[in-house]
């Protein structure tokens, strides 16, 4: 049996909207108390439309924000109460590719610099070696060294993809969130990308928390799914069991609105 890595427990995220000065605040819950966990090594996406949570989730196992309440067990220690050192610690193992490779790389920076500033800013490592990394991640992800010194603009949706992907694993980390990582790209190259990532999964030794809004998309990289509604967990199951034996109705919604190929 595969070791659990995180543990989610009763997970909750409330926001407080102030309405105006003599208004009571309106609180929207994003999260209503979830429960999952996070085998290693496996593939699990989270999947459901915008405002189900998805997105709350994963920025609470980055520590971009803090929970209302619940407990994210990483390894076994509750990460909202690192501080400082062991919070640095945590922030290097737990990477994360956006959404959007247009906006989420620098335009002045050149790809070289991108790549290595994580390097940059958690080793000790020496710039020709900070290079020499950079430039072997880059062909793990399919780069040539060319384009070391080349800035984003220069670069399709894919490659600037690729950039990110290249920037996630500097660190070595033991897991990646994924953002919708594939979802501003064309159909043509989303397939690419994603046997990539399956690809780097297995030489890296990789965790994916895979986050999507289409279920066609994390079919065929997924080992298990989480399929979210309104801060709610309707359906987690292993994504052979999923497609076949839906029991939730909002996910049997989510697959019928998969397009399908008619004679």
């Amino acid at each position: 049996m595969s070791e659990t890595i995180y543990e989610i427990k009763n997970l909750q995220k409330y926001y407080e909207i102030n309405l105006g000065l003599f208004k009571k605040p309106k609180i929207i819950k994003a999260l209503n108390g979830i429960s999952f966990d996070v085998k290693r090594g496996e593939v699990l996406s989270l999947v459901g439309e915008s405002g189900c949570g998805k997105s709350t989730t994963a920025k609470l196992i980055l520590k971009i924000e803090e929970p209302t309440g619940g407990e994210i067990l990483f390894n076994g220690e509750d990460i909202t109460k690192l501080q400082h050192h062991e919070l640095e610690e945590y922030r290097k193992k737990v990477q994360i590719i956006f959404q959007d490779p247009y906006s989420s790389l620098n335009p002045r920076w050149k790809v070289g610099s991108i790549i290595g500033e994580p390097l940059k800013l958690n080793t000790n490592m020496r710039d020709i070696e900070i290079k020499e990394r950079v430039l072997y991640l880059m062909e793990k992800v399919g780069m040539h060294p060319d384009w070391y010194e080349r800035y984003p603009h220069q670069f399709s949706g894919g490659q600037r993809q690729r950039i990110g992907i290249a920037r996630a694993l500097a660190l070595n980390p033991e897991i990646i969130v994924c953002d919708e990582p594939v979802s501003a790209l064309d159909v043509s190259i989303q397939a690419q990308v994603l046997n990539l990532l399956l690809d780097l999964q297995d030489e890296f030794n990789l965790t994916y928390i895979f986050i999507s809004h289409d279920l066609s998309v994390v079919e065929h990289i997924s080992d298990r799914i989480v399929v979210m509604y309104f801060g709610d967990i309707v359906e987690l199951k292993s994504v052979d069991d999923l497609f076949k034996n839906p029991e939730a109705d909002y996910t049997k919604k989510l697959l019928s609105a998969i397009p399908t190929i008619k004679d």
